[in-house]
C-alpha cells in the first residue's frame, strides 16, 4: 500500500464478543493491513481455532488509519480482553444473530462501560444462517442495550462475514462513528507506551509493540522498560510496516531496540522516558463504582483480580465507609452502587500518577456468572509498609435481668467480671437503651439507662457496639 501512514489520524477500535461470534472473520474482511501480531497470529490460536490473544489489523479510510484490536471471546481469556481497554477509542460488539447476546457479551459490555469507553456499535453477524426476521432481531438487540448506559439508539449493522453481505455498509458505519469522536491526544510530557507484544527478529534484535498513550518518540532515544528496570536505545520505529523517524500519542508502533533483553519483558510493561511518572506500590486507596448486575457480596478481604492497563494482578479488597474521619470495615451487597476500599496486591504494581482507572473482577467465579465487579479509581497509595488503620464494631450481647430493681435496670452478659463491667461504664447502647450507668454486684452485671416511654421486660436483648481500631494485615 503506497501511502504515508504517519500522516493519517490514528483511531483504535476494540472488537469484542462471545466466542464464535465471528469477530476475527469480520476483522479479516474489513482490514487492509495485518500487523506482526495480527489475525490469530499466536500458534495456539491456529491450533485451537479460537482467538487467544490480542490481534491487530488496520484499514485506511479517508484521513484515518483505523486499527482493529481483536479481543478473545473465550470466558477464560477475559483478562486478555480487559487489557485492550486502555488503548481503544471506541468499541464494536459482535453478536451471533442466531444466538443473541450471551454471557461474555454481557461481560464485555460491562467491562467497556466500567472503563469509560463511551462510543460503541453493534454487529449482528452470520445473517447467512439466520432464518428469522432480521429487523425483529435488531429491535431485540436495542432492547438489550437499553438497560446499559449506551442506550437503545446505538448503530447496529447486520452482516455476514462469510458472504461479505453488509460489509461495505459496516465499513462506512465505522467511519461515521469515528468522525463523531472527540479525541484529544496528549503529545507533551512523559512518554508512556504499554507493551502488548515482544519478540526477536533475526538480524534485527528485540522488537516491542504497543500504542503510545502519551508523549512523543524519536529514533535514537533511550527508554526505560518498567517495572523490570531494563533500558534500551530506539534503533528504528515502524507504523504498520512503514519505517518512520518519529511517532506520537495515538500511534501504534513497533520499536526495534538496541541492548535490550526481550526475555525479561512481559505484557503490561511500560516503555517510558520518565520513571517519575509512575509509582510502584503494594497498597492503594480506591473509590469503586460497582457493576449493578454483580450479585455476590464483597466481604472484607475478598480476593479479586485487578486489571491495571495491560496487566492483571491478584489483590485482596477491604471495603470501608467513613464516619467521623474513621474508616470502618463493611460488607458490600448487590444493592450498593459505590464504595471505598483498600486494595492490597499480592505483588508490587506499577501505577501511573496522572490517571488510573482499574477493572476489578472475580475470575474465581464460574464463567456462567457476570464476573466484573466494577471499576476503581485511584485515590492515593499507602505510603508505609504497615497496613492502614481501620475500625470495626465488636458486638456484645446481654439481656435485661431486672427492669424494676431499686438501683435501676440491671443487665447481665455484657461483662464477665466486675473489672470488665467498670471498663464499659459510659458506653452507649443500642435503642431502646441509652448508656451503661454503672456496675452492679461483683459478677459483671451493670445498670443501664432507657429511652423515655420505652417499655421493657426481663430477658429483653441489650446490644453494645464498640468501635475498635486495628491495622490491616495481609491475608
Amino acid at each position: 500500500m503506497n501511502l504515508n501512514i504517519a500522516k493519517k489520524i490514528p483511531i483504535h477500535v476494540g472488537l469484542f464478543g462471545h466466542i464464535d461470534s465471528g469477530k476475527t472473520a469480520i476483522a479479516a474482511q474489513i482490514s487492509d493491513i495485518i500487523s506482526t501480531a495480527g489475525i490469530d497470529a499466536h500458534p495456539q490460536s491456529k491450533e485451537r481455532g479460537i482467538t487467544i490473544d490480542l490481534g491487530f489489523t488496520s484499514f485506511v479510510f479517508d484521513d484515518y488509519i483505523v486499527t482493529l484490536v481483536d479481543c478473545p471471546g473465550h470466558a477464560d481469556l477475559i483478562k486478555v480482553s480487559a487489557s485492550s481497554i486502555e488503548i481503544i477509542d471506541c468499541a464494536i460488539i459482535v453478536i451471533d444473530i442466531n444466538k443473541g447476546p450471551q454471557v461474555q457479551t454481557g461481560e464485555h459490555v460491562i467491562m467497556i462501560e466500567s472503563l469509560n469507553v463511551q462510543n460503541i456499535m453493534i454487529i449482528l453477524n452470520k445473517i447467512d444462517l439466520y432464518k428469522g426476521d432480521i429487523n425483529t432481531e435488531i429491535e431485540k438487540t436495542r432492547q438489550f442495550f437499553s438497560t446499559t448506559s449506551f442506550g437503545s439508539k446505538i448503530p447496529i449493522f447486520a452482516v455476514s462475514a462469510k458472504t461479505k453481505k453488509g460489509i461495505a455498509e459496516l465499513k462506512q458505519g465505522i467511519f461515521n462513528l469515528i468522525k463523531k469522536l472527540d479525541i484529544k491526544r496528549d503529545t507533551e510530557g512523559a512518554l508512556i507506551i504499554p507493551i502488548d507484544h515482544h519478540f526477536v527478529i533475526k538480524g534485527k534484535g528485540a522488537i516491542l509493540t504497543g500504542t503510545i498513550l502519551k508523549g512523543h518518540l524519536t529514533t535514537g532515544k533511550n527508554l526505560e522498560i518498567l517495572p523490570i528496570n531494563a533500558q534500551g536505545k530506539v534503533k528504528s520505529i515502524e507504523i504498520f510496516h512503514q519505517t518512520v523517524n518519529s511517532a506520537k500519542a495515538g500511534d501504534r508502533i513497533g520499536i526495534n531496540f538496541r541492548n535490550l533483553d526481550v526475555k525479561q519483558v512481559y505484557r503490561g510493561c511500560i516503555a517510558t522516558d520518565s520513571k517519575n511518572a509512575f509509582d510502584f506500590c503494594e497498597i492503594i486507596d480506591v473509590n469503586v463504582k460497582k457493576n449493578h448486575l454483580f450479585k455476590p457480596e464483597t466481604r472484607f478481604g475478598t480476593q479479586v483480580h485487578v486489571t491495571i492497563g495491560m496487566h492483571t494482578v491478584v489483590a485482596s479488597i477491604y471495603p470501608y465507609y467513613e464516619l467521623n474521619e474513621k474508616k470502618i470495615q463493611v460488607t458490600i451487597s448487590r444493592q450498593d452502587k459505590e464504595f471505598k476500599a483498600f486494595l492490597w496486591f499480592n505483588e508490587k504494581v506499577l501505577l501511573r500518577k496522572e490517571k488510573n482507572i482499574m477493572l476489578i473482577s472475580r475470575l474465581d467465579l464460574p464463567p456462567t456468572n457476570l464476573r466484573i465487579l466494577g471499576a476503581a479509581g485511584l485515590v492515593k497509595k499507602h505510603e508505609t509498609e504497615n497496613g492502614p488503620e481501620l475500625f470495626k464494631y465488636k458486638i456484645k450481647k446481654g439481656r435485661v435481668k431486672n427492669p424494676n430493681h431499686a438501683q435501676g435496670i440491671t443487665c447481665i452478659g455484657l461483662a464477665e467480671s466486675a473489672i470488665g463491667a467498670r471498663k464499659i461504664v459510659g458506653k452507649r447502647l443500642e435503642s431502646p437503651f441509652t448508656t451503661i450507668l454503672g456496675t452492679f454486684g461483683t459478677k459483671g452485671a451493670v445498670i443501664i439507662g432507657i429511652e423515655p416511654n420505652a417499655k421493657i421486660k426481663p430477658n429483653d436483648p441489650v446490644t453494645l457496639r464498640e468501635l475498635r481500631s486495628f491495622h490491616l494485615k495481609k491475608i
